[in-house]
């Protein structure tokens, strides 16, 4: 489902207890994407696992559970 909804590179890292995730987004419709990837049933079920196992920070916006993080470098 990621790859149909334009998601690449897409990494998690572990450390201190803390996730980190990485993507990159090749499409032109973020929202529209998203949202396919929200309704999608395997994608529910996956989710149905892990949310259990997460919380979002303090510090993440009211309704958001990954905390968008500011890039400060990138060499490509």
């Amino acid at each position: 489902m990621l790859g149909r909804a334009h998601v690449t590179n897409y990494t998690i890292f572990r450390h201190d207890g803390l996730l980190f995730g990485y993507f990159e987004y090749r499409g032109s419709d973020f929202e529209a994407d998203m949202a396919k990837i929200a309704d999608d049933p395997a994608t529910q079920r996956w989710w149905s696992v892990v949310t259990p196992m997460q919380r979002s920070l303090r510090s993440s916006p009211e309704g958001e559970w990954w905390l968008t993080m500011d890039e400060v470098f990138r060499h490509d």
